[in-house]
């Protein structure tokens, strides 16, 4: 049976086939670097919701790096091997099955970062202006959203989807600011060159 990609029994369907491709089978490598970087996040260790967190390495990453983490996906069975994985690794995530676009008023304003990597190019792209305003409403007044944005070429179909650089950029301008911007991140090998590091500061 063939499922929207904008549903959970589409991606539900990818874990429990074993198809979860995109999973590089431990925390991203760029992630692990960035929560160490006070630029990007601050000194104070704040709340961070991790969009689209699959099997959670990089929500337990940030979890022992001292983050009060709430991870989120679609998929049942990814939320399920995250709760396990962290419970392995003797760390508290607040755990959500749940479609982020459909997150309720209270938890707008909650979270201090917002960081998605391979998220932002699972969905439809016409989307993507959806999600970004609610990138918007979940953070606290200074929040940010930190994206690995994947892939960064022009590619038919997906997902995963293109992303345009300039595109994202013009499409998180509505409600952020770019606060900074770099090529040169830690990516795996079959992705290199093809990653960009945006971090975006909520618009007053």
């Amino acid at each position: 049976m063939q499922f929207n990609i904008d549903t959970p029994e589409f991606w539900e369907e990818q874990y429990r086939n074993d198809n979860a491709n995109w999973d590089i089978k431990s925390a991203t490598p760029a992630f692990i670097e960035l929560l160490k970087n006070t630029i990007v996040f601050g000194e104070v260790k704040g709340n961070i919701l991790v969009a689209g967190s699959g099997k959670g390495y990089d929500a337990i990453e940030a979890a022992k790096q001292g983050f009060k983490v709430t991870a989120i996906d679609f998929s049942l069975s990814a939320v399920q091997l995250t709760n396990k994985l962290a419970s392995h690794e003797n760390v508290k995530v607040n755990l959500l099955n749940e479609d982020i676009f459909l997150l309720p008023q209270e938890y707008n304003n909650k979270f201090d970062f917002v960081y998605d990597y391979t998220t932002f190019c699972a969905f439809s792209p016409q989307r993507r202006r959806d999600y970004v305003k609610k990138l918007s409403d979940l953070l606290t007044q200074n929040g940010k959203v930190v994206i690995i944005l994947f892939p960064v070429e022009k590619r038919e179909g997906g997902p995963p989807f293109g992303i345009d650089n300039m595109e994202t950029y013009k499409l998180f301008s509505e409600y952020f600011s770019l606060q900074y911007f770099s090529r040169n991140i830690k990516s795996i090998k079959p992705r290199r060159g093809r990653e960009l590091l945006h971090v975006y500061k909520k618009a007053k």
